[in-house]
């Protein structure tokens, strides 16, 4: 795959609904950002780091891979 057609997905929404449906806040507060940062990560308006995809991926005790990953443009 090129690197320059792929895009940051992700499937934070579902593990949120998993998790005893979390609220955004929760999440946000939980990792260290805003609300408005975890609601931007889901829409896909915004990538987090790497580190607060890790951290994301701590809280929900998952591999990074199963939340984050690339998908064709």
């Amino acid at each position: 795959m090129e690197s320059k057609n792929l895009k940051l997905k992700n499937d934070l929404r579902r593990c949120r609904f998993e998790h005893n449906e979390i609220s955004q806040q929760r999440l946000a507060n939980a990792v260290g950002v805003t609300r408005l940062t975890i609601h931007s990560i889901e829409k896909g308006k915004f990538n987090p780091s790497v580190l607060l995809a890790l951290k994301i991926a701590e809280f929900f005790n998952k591999p990074v891979g199963e939340i984050f990953y690339l998908e064709k443009d």
